[in-house]
């Protein structure tokens, strides 16, 4: 396969491409600036590999047939191309097929954006769709031909810098075409930031795609735990577990709880409590996962040190050694997903559900005794703040008139009290 490579041969008519009348505008840095549009055959060009919209797809094609996408990409473009196309197409199936439709039907309205390199890195549905039309009609010149700016980078106008930001913009901005799965995109994000920290910080990657930068480090820190829960079940980089699963959202609370009450704890019990989240993620069979692990688990139960550590040891004994086993002899994702939802539904499962639940109904009962002591502390912090000096002072009709709402106020409230007292009384008797 021939690719485009403009450093090599900046002729353009040798490449057969052809300038069109349209222009497309970008922006860059805050700056937009208009770039010829061209066609130019679909045969020279070649995928972006770092399109987030395939983040997950991409690893999981590499662990499954162990190759390296990135070297197939310079020693066989035209395999390589395929691989994407299929991994591209299959991500989003219906959107994709009736953007193919639409082109089918009106041709290449959109233009994309291309590196000197023939790399697409603007518009690599409308490029999949183009190469799909082209093998069904291959004397229609129309689907022969990909419209795109050219874009060089020059290291003054044009910095890779520049040229990342535009990506991260097109792909997580506000005009992003097609919803991402939450892996994909998160981990993008995460992994642009980790390779990139000197020119992509918090607040840099939050002001390209409409985030604020404690958002952004929060992604990060979610997707850190991601991967820690891959390691754990021995699945690094198998991102499609973590998707099919639904790790992400619950693992936002989680997060949360280590910024504060959990960080004055010893890495033992961080990790003994990550542990237990991880198994639930798998096992726990509950509505609304997030909310319940957010609201029972981290807000009740890890705020109990000995019935955590009870609770820990119990599903252990009942659970957690079957989950080990697990993770252990699973050779394939498959075979671990398999066994994994056999034991979600299993009568270990159940139980270890209800000793999960039993915990969390006896600290909610403990709470419940509890509850009017904070209410009496709380009645006399508001009487220690209960100032009625400056109404005195301000001596008038309508200090007065105050004045004796709060007297009637006060006299109700101590009646109250008094009623609560005699109830106090009678139960010691």
């Amino acid at each position: 396969m021939r690719v485009l490579d403009l450093t090599i041969n900046e002729n353009l008519t040798d490449w057969g491409i052809e300038r069109t009348s349209k222009q497309k505008t970008i922006v860059m840095k805050n700056r937009s600036i208009d770039f010829d549009v061209y066609k130019i055959p679909i045969d020279l060009l070649l995928y972006n590999l770092n399109n987030g919209r395939m983040f997950m797809e991409v690893r999981k094609k590499e662990n499954e047939d162990n190759i390296d996408l990135s070297e197939m990409k310079k020693i066989d473009p035209a395999n390589y191309n395929n691989e994407i196309e299929s991994l591209i197409w299959e991500t989003s199936e219906e959107r994709n097929e009736y953007t193919k439709k639409d082109i089918q039907k009106f041709g290449q309205i959109e233009p994309g954006v291309i590196l000197d390199d023939g790399t697409v890195i603007d518009g690599n549905r409308r490029f999949t769709c183009l190469r799909k039309l082209h093998r069904e009609y291959p004397n229609d010149e129309k689907f022969s031909y990909f419209q795109a700016a050219i874009i060089r980078v020059d290291g003054q106008q044009i910095t890779n810098k520049l040229l990342k930001e535009y990506e991260l913009r097109v792909q997580f901005g506000n005009d992003e075409k097609v919803d991402y799965k939450p892996i994909n995109k998160f981990m993008s994000i995460y992994e642009l930031i980790e390779k990139n920290n000197e020119d992509f910080d918090y607040t840099t990657v939050g002001e390209l795609i409409n985030k604020k930068p404690g958002e952004i480090n929060k992604i990060c820190k979610t997707c850190k735990l991601v991967d820690e829960f891959l390691d754990y079940i021995e699945k690094p980089r198998e991102y499609q577990i973590a998707e099919e699963y639904n790790i992400y959202w619950p693992l936002e609370p989680l997060v949360t709880y280590f910024d504060n009450d959990g960080k004055n704890l010893t890495p033992v019990e961080q990790q003994k409590r990550k542990c237990l989240y991880f198994d639930y993620l798998l096992t726990l069979d509950v509505a609304l996962m997030t909310q319940n692990l957010r609201d029972s688990l981290i807000k009740k139960v890890f705020k109990n040190k000995v019935e955590t550590e009870k609770l820990i040891d119990k599903h252990n004994q009942i659970i957690g050694g079957l989950i080990s086993n697990i993770i252990n002899t699973s050779t394939s994702s498959d075979e671990f997903n398999e066994q994994i939802n056999s034991l979600r539904h299993s009568d270990e499962a159940e139980e270890d559900k209800k000793v999960y639940q039993d915990t969390v109904g006896k600290l909610n009962d403990i709470s419940q005794l509890d509850m009017p002591i904070k209410i009496c502390n709380k009645i006399n912090d508001l009487i220690d703040d209960l100032n009625i000096q400056p109404l005195i002072s301000a001596n008038n009709a309508i200090a007065d008139s105050k004045l004796k709402d709060i007297q009637q106020q006060l006299k109700e409230a101590l009646n109250k009290i008094e009623v609560k007292l005699v109830d106090i009384e009678k139960h010691e008797k």
